[in-house]
């Protein structure tokens, strides 16, 4: 199928607007305006949705010169709200701590439907129910981000603190070896990673994630309140365009994995893993659904925002329609 063909389902989706400002549209004589676009710290084949809409000429399309560079979490929100990156993706947790710290940023695009943190552990191991967690050994990367914010909303809907188990953080990110060794019970770790580098070393797992009993919405695209406010059609092109990758590399996983290759020449040594990664992440950013959406789930952000607030994370000050800015019109269910 044709990009212009993908492209169509896209676009019906509806970027709120556009319907009264007429949606950007590419025109070659137009020179293409300069935008930083910040991820993570480092890159990665689940980037790739970004990859392919640079590689293939879809943001230009809708006037945009986008250039990819890698943050951690703390400066990659300070940019884009001081207006030195124009995008950025984030966790949704730290946004709604971000804004509830004054620092002006929303939300925009959802790209991972489901929340891609879970806990883990050998099969046969994981309780159903959080309050069992009392007591056992878990693994984190530390005490910030969403894996932290996971395992904290697991362990209040137990009815539990982080008193009442043992926690070990793995600040190399290396809790998988934690795990493997019997060092700790259980880890958090990202559902499209931690699983399968545990399943190439012979450990199969079970998960308990966050949707089956505390919701919280997952990473998605930030921008700041001075992008938004003076040149909206941008943000909205630069969504429709991140949105027409993603569902291209849904169809066809390959694609998004040679994209991905061409902007991190390392994955080439194995394409194998890096396609199993990308595969379970297109499952995470479609959410059930045949296609991503990159719409805002209502629900998930309501129940998180509860959850963060019962952590003490937030104090309630700034309301939810302040951090989000629904971008898609598309009803979730």
């Amino acid at each position: 199928m044709s990009p212009r063909r993908l492209f169509i389902p896209v676009i019906a989706l509806l970027l709120v607007g556009c319907t009264n400002e007429g949606s950007p549209s590419p025109s070659p004589s137009v020179t293409l305006r300069p935008v930083t676009l910040l991820l993570g710290f480092q890159p990665d084949v689940q980037f790739a949705p970004f990859y392919l809409a640079q590689q293939k000429g879809y943001y230009a399309n809708f006037g945009l010169d986008v250039t990819i560079e890698y943050k951690g979490d703390a400066d990659l929100v300070r940019l884009v709200a001081d207006g030195q990156a124009e995008f950025g993706v984030a966790d949704a947790t730290d946004v709604m701590i971000s804004r509830t710290a004054g620092i002006p940023i929303k939300y925009v695009e959802t790209i991972y439907g489901l929340f891609p943190v879970a806990l883990i552990g050998p099969t046969g191991t994981v309780p159903t129910d959080p309050a069992e967690l009392a007591g056992k050994r878990i693994g984190t990367p530390g005490k910030y981000g969403s894996s932290w914010h996971a395992l904290l909303a697991l362990l209040h809907a137990g009815g539990l603190t982080e008193a009442d188990v043992t926690i070990r953080e793995y600040p190399q990110f290396n809790q998988v070896e934690g795990l493997l060794n019997g060092d700790v019970d259980f880890i958090t770790g990202f559902r499209n990673n931690e699983p399968l580098r545990l399943a190439a070393q012979g450990m199969q797992v079970d998960l308990l994630t966050v949707e089956q009993i505390a919701p919280l919405p997952g990473p998605g695209v930030i921008v700041g309140d001075a992008l938004l406010a003076s040149d909206k059609a941008i943000v909205t092109g630069f969504v429709a365009a991140t949105l027409q990758a993603e569902t291209e590399i849904a169809a066809d996983p390959q694609q998004g994995l040679d994209a991905a290759v061409v902007a991190v020449p390392t994955i080439e040594a194995d394409r194998d893993v890096a396609l199993s990664v990308l595969n379970a992440t297109i499952e995470l950013w479609r959410a059930g659904a045949s296609a991503p959406s990159g719409a805002i789930n209502d629900a998930a952000w309501t129940s998180g925002y509860e959850t963060m607030r019962a952590l003490l994370f937030i104090d309630g000050s700034v309301p939810l329609d302040e951090m989000i800015e629904h971008l898609v019109k598309e009803s979730i269910s």
